[in-house]
């Protein structure tokens, strides 16, 4: 008996229409319903996906994702499928549409946007033998997520089923496909930041000493839920010392702890807009009269940052763009982590990464070279040489031949309340 259910809808290749452009209006279900990609980035990015098929001389592309922040971007880029919830992957056979495979348990859960095939397996370590039997013999099957994201069963079920087949890591091919960001895809961030921007501003209003984080945290959360937000991180970053005068900073959802007089509250913030597309965004308020060494902190993030923004240009190398933000955060006699920074999109982590040799999850940072329209993140974590102040900011860029393009519009100021 077969383990998959299918579900109709998916259309091939050749049927899918492209006559549907971008005009720089949101596209939407119905007047006031949440933004859709147009059916010509539907066929853009199953042409990308044929292409890492042809590139990697694969018999299939299976695309792997689970309910994390940096894991199952995979499967809204190519299906626009928004995982809430376990695990799925997304099945490109050599010339036909990209398809879901997912479990059963899912079947209630809301369709993605493009309406796409899908197939239900009360077990994926049977269901997707399963289905690519069906697509005929397998010589060079293409994972992406295999070290980090695909189930381990899964994994052992495939290789067992298929043991002389090669299974061929394709995260680095796909991550290059996705990192060059569309016309529609730069709406939807600008559109995310848009949201973002709103939550800040909402915490402005509310932020004073006797508040608490998690009523900061609360405004933030139901801010963006109100304007379309989904998926939201709010992390507070303070300072803590052991006793002798220095301190190290610490980071965590809102908590019960009250803002005081004098603090500096540092939050981050980071959320999906209705088309999926991630955005950071962080910056310094303190409570009350700020001293000499809450300015001068803030003030060394801010020209790392600015220093890294004038570098996010087309032919340069991510470790250049890191250099400069370490040589500017120097300046103001602070240090700051080894990487700062990473590409963003329907994952919130994508590449490439903003550092030096060294990364995290990557031996070569300057493997990779900025191109136009990139989104990338970057958030320098500065500490005084001194270890007696921390300090952090965050911003979402476009790689630009003139600089980074900064999507929000609130200033890398200290805030004072």
């Amino acid at each position: 008996m077969s383990s998959l259910i299918d579900q109709p809808g998916a259309r091939s290749l050749t049927t899918l229409p492209t006559a549907d452009v971008v005009t720089g209006r949101r596209r939407r279900l119905r007047p006031g319903g949440p933004p859709r990609l147009s059916s010509a980035e539907r066929y853009r990015r199953a042409e990308a996906l044929q292409g890492i098929l042809r590139e990697l001389e694969l018999d299939v592309l299976l695309l792997a994702g689970n309910d994390y922040r940096g894991h199952k971007g995979a499967l809204r880029w190519a299906c626009d499928y928004n995982l809430l919830h376990r695990y799925g992957y997304v099945v490109v056979p050599p010339g036909d549409e990209p398809e879901l495979l997912l479990p059963l348990n899912l079947a209630a859960g809301r369709a993605g946007g493009w309406n796409a095939k899908v197939r239900y397996a009360r077990d994926t370590s049977s269901g997707i033998p399963e289905r690519l039997r069906q697509l005929g013999p397998m010589r060079r099957i293409g994972v992406v997520g295999l070290a980090e994201v695909m189930k381990v069963a899964d994994y052992l079920a495939l290789r067992a089923a298929f043991p002389e087949a090669e299974l061929v890591d394709a995260q680095q091919a796909f991550e290059r496909v996705r990192s060059r960001k569309s016309p529609e895809e730069q709406e939807g961030l600008r559109e995310s930041a848009a949201i973002s921007d709103a939550c800040f501003e909402r915490l402005l209003e509310l932020v004073r000493p006797g508040v608490t984080e998690r009523e900061l945290g609360a405004a933030m959360y139901e801010r963006c839920y109100a304007l379309g937000g989904e998926d939201p991180l709010y992390l507070s970053m303070y300072p803590e010392s052991p006793g002798d005068g220095t301190v190290a900073g610490k980071f965590a959802p809102p908590a019960d702890r009250v803002l005081r007089p004098g603090d500096v509250h540092i939050f981050s913030f980071e959320q999906i807009g209705p088309m999926g597309y991630w955005v950071e965004l962080a910056r310094m308020i303190v409570l009350g009269e700020p001293d000499e060494l809450q300015v001068r902190m803030n003030a060394a993030v801010a020209a790392g940052m600015e220093a890294g923004r004038a570098l996010m240009r087309p032919g340069n190398r991510p470790d250049q763009v890191q250099r400069a933000i370490l040589d500017a955060v120097a300046r103001y006699r602070t240090w700051s982590s080894y990487w700062s920074g990473h590409g963003l999109g329907q994952d919130v982590i994508e590449e490439p990464w903003l550092g030096l040799e060294i990364v995290q999850d990557r031996d070569v940072a300057s493997a990779w070279t900025l191109e136009e329209g990139m989104a990338l993140s970057n958030h320098p974590y500065c500490v005084d040489l001194e270890e007696r102040a921390i300090a952090y900011m965050a911003d979402s860029y476009f790689v630009r031949d003139g600089g980074g393009e900064i999507l929000s519009r609130h200033p890398l100021d200290l805030y004072v309340v």
